[in-house]
Parts: structure tokens; C-alpha cells; sequence
């Protein structure tokens, strides 16, 4: 097996979580790993609705984002190393036949000590800039210094997606002009059905606060991103 194979086998073995992709097997002859079967593709198909696929509904994409931010959180907060997943992005996170998030694709995956006097956004490593460049961390890519807050970057680029499903490149500066201009329902997703104003904009200044440029300004997803979203998919529920 190649040492990125390996690599997820390490990882993925040792973890569980409702919002994490299975393993089931692997291959060794073939360099094969071998997850559950995930019937409802990736969010990246769903936003675009491939194959005529049905949309989604912004009830289910408040959702989304939920597990999403609960599968991060749990992933950063593992004991005895950190993990960063480094590759966020709609097309590594699939749904489930309830269209549940199955978070996977940890191929770039970096574990970090903890650190007793810090707290884990501020432990980092120092690796060559690899993923996807429009949800990629600005700080990583010009520094090579990646953290769990290169995570929170890259799920403020989702969220966004998930209001709008508009492209990634420029769609930042897309949702903070129209926020400033009070314009923001121009920029939501009509095939999402009637999205509910308070929470739709509450989501998109979350999301604005999560991909900020400097890693210090970015929010605590346990702390801070959690305790916005949670509330919201209870209401849903």
C-alpha cells in the first residue's frame, strides 16, 4: 500500500463518529481501501443537483452544516493527537440515504500534539500547502503552517456554498457586498425553497467570520460555531 493509504487505515481504523465515513476494509494488493456504501453522493453533485438529482432544502443544509461542524470538533478535540482533515470541501462530504454528512477523503490528514498550555486552534505543523485552492487556508498556503483553524477556514467556504451554491472562487466578497448592501436574498439559493431571513443571514456572517483572512479572528467551532448551529438544527428537527 502507498504511505497515503496507509495513512488513512491509520486514521480512520481508530475512529468513530455518526458523521465520519466507515471503513470497512482494505485491499492491500489492489492499494484499495473499501468504506460503506454512501447512496446520495456528494454535497458537491447534490448543490449542483447532478443526474437530476432533487435539491436541497435549506431545513437539510442547516443540518449539513451541523454534522459537519460536530464531526470537526470531535476530530480536533482527539485524544492523544489533534486531528486536521486539510481537505474540506463539498466534494469530500457525502450523504447518507437520509442525506446525514458522512465527512471522508483523508488522504492529506495531519495529527498534531496537544499542546497543555495552548489550546488546539493554536497547535500547528508545518507541511507543504496541499488541498483544494479556493477552500483552501490563505494562512496555510502562505505560510505552511497548518491548524485546526485551516479546518474553520474551509468550513466558512462551505457554508457559503451551502446558502448560495455558487462557485467557491470569489464567493466571500460575493456575500459580504451583499450584506453591506442588504441584498443578501439575491444571493441565496431559490432551489433551497424560502429560506428564513434571520437564519439565513445569521449563517452567512458566521460563515464570513469563519474564513477570515487571519487564522486569530476566525472562530472556536466548539465554542462559538457550535452554539449557533446547534440551536438551528433543533429547530429544524
Amino acid at each position: 500500500m502507498t504511505p497515503v493509504v496507509l495513512y488513512q487505515v491509520n486514521v480512520l481504523s481508530k475512529m468513530r463518529h455518526p458523521n465520519l465515513i466507515t471503513l470497512v476494509g482494505a485491499c492491500p494488493e489492489a492499494w484499495t481501501l473499501i468504506y460503506e456504501y454512501i447512496p446520495n453522493g456528494s454535497l458537491e453533485d447534490r448543490l449542483s443537483c447532478m443526474d437530476n438529482s432533487p435539491p436541497l432544502s435549506w431545513q437539510t443544509r442547516i443540518c449539513i452544516a451541523t454534522e459537519l461542524c460536530s464531526v470537526l470538533i470531535f476530530l480536533h478535540s482527539s485524544k492523544p493527537h489533534s486531528i486536521v482533515h486539510g481537505d474540506l470541501k463539498p466534494a469530500n462530504i457525502l450523504l447518507d440515504e437520509n442525506l446525514a454528512t458522512k465527512l471522508s477523503d483523508f488522504g492529506i490528514c495531519r495529527l498534531l500534539d496537544h499542546k497543555e498550555d495552548s489550546s488546539n486552534n493554536t497547535t500547528i505543523c508545518r507541511t507543504d500547502p496541499k488541498g483544494t485552492f479556493t477552500y483552501m487556508d490563505p494562512e496555510f498556503v502562505s505560510t505552511g503552517e497548518l491548524s485546526p483553524k485551516s479546518d474553520v477556514y474551509s468550513f466558512g467556504i462551505i457554508l457559503l456554498r451551502l446558502l448560495t451554491a455558487r462557485p467557491a472562487l470569489g464567493i466571500r466578497r460575493e456575500v459580504e457586498y451583499a450584506l453591506n448592501k442588504g441584498n443578501l436574498k439575491t444571493l441565496l439559493d431559490p432551489l433551497a425553497g424560502d429560506w428564513p431571513f434571520v437564519q439565513a443571514e445569521m449563517l452567512a456572517h458566521l460563515a464570513l467570520r469563519c474564513s477570515e483572512m487571519s487564522r486569530k479572528n476566525r472562530p472556536d467551532l466548539a465554542s462559538e460555531v457550535w452554539s449557533v448551529l446547534e440551536p438551528m438544527k433543533a429547530l429544524v428537527e
